[in-house]
């Protein structure tokens, strides 16, 4: 009986061991993964895993961590509660450092709650690092979800010729006759990425014909892009706008910037959101809202 607790516990030992450097592992990964969009749109993956792997794995060991720890604590309650007795007898010689963790704790929720610095350093580091992965081209979709939308839904909505979609397509062997195919089911059925595919497309007409004056149907297709994330410069640039010109269109409703701003920043700093940036840069004369 002694030597299967002592077995039981020695194993238990080796799987909170495990289960932390596993945490540890994934919770690094999942820090400097891209963004959803990102990696749904290029088949994301490290060492065989796609972001989905590498989440439901760093879940399981968060789960088996806890649960060894709830065991841990019970069959050694005594100990704990001798330990907390000895603690009492000895006027709780460690009331100071208590007290003094437990304000560091409140501390620390308190900066990630209000996006303090220097706990928003950590979150803004992370944000640079997700971003990172999309900044080369054809790394971003065109809008969100682009690759799960049905072809005929996708040329609609990029005012793209379907017939023209498909006649690309056929010419690398893909048949996108299915109406209900997306780039993501053909991409997977073919062993390509959706932004492979994507880059067969006939290329998008011009904004100004593809609805650039339209403020709604910019939020529409921005929204969930994480445009706040990119500089003015990579911003303009995916919009094919010249920087000059960009900063002249701010200038316009009277917001300065440089181009290694983010559209985050230049939104913080006049009281509006990042979406409402990118309809000034895109729709002449537009002023974000909270603007005169």
């Amino acid at each position: 009986m002694i030597k299967n607790a002592h077995a039981t516990r020695a194993f238990m030992a080796f799987l909170v061991t495990w289960s932390f450097i596993l945490l540890t592992v994934t919770g690094i990964v999942l820090y400097v993964v891209p963004h959803g969009r990102v990696a749904n749109w290029t088949f994301w993956s490290l060492a065989g895993l796609h972001k989905e792997g590498w989440a439901d794995v760093h879940i399981l060991f968060g789960a088996i961590f806890i649960l060894a720890g709830v065991w841990h604590l019970y069959f050694n309650w005594k100990p704990f509660m001798n330990y907390l007795a000895q603690r009492a007898r000895g006027h709780w010689t460690l009331k100071r450092e208590l007290l003094t963790s437990l304000a560091a704790t409140l501390a620390l929720t308190l900066g990630a709650l209000y996006s303090l610095p220097p706990v928003s350093w950590l979150f803004d580091l992370n944000d640079a690092a997700k971003s990172a992965w999309g900044r080369g081209p054809g790394q971003e979709p065109p809008y969100a979800r682009a690759e799960a939308t049905p072809l005929p839904m996708l040329a609609e909505r990029l005012h793209l010729d379907l017939i023209a979609v498909r006649g690309e397509l056929g010419k690398a062997g893909i048949d996108a006759s299915d109406p209900t195919a997306s780039l993501e089911t053909l991409a997977r059925a073919h062993e390509m990425t959706p932004a492979g595919l994507f880059a067969l497309l006939p290329k998008p007409p011009p904004l100004a014909i593809a609805g650039r004056a339209d403020p709604k149907a910019i939020e529409a297709r921005l929204t969930g892009m994480g445009i706040g994330a990119k500089t003015l410069a990579d911003f303009a640039g995916q919009e094919g706008l010249p920087l000059a010109d960009a900063q002249r269109q701010l200038a316009a409703v009277g917001i300065e910037a440089t181009g290694e701003e983010t559209l985050k920043q230049l939104a913080e700093r006049h009281g509006t959101r990042p979406i409402e940036i990118a309809k000034s840069l895109l729709v002449t004369g537009y002023h974000p809202l909270g603007q005169p």
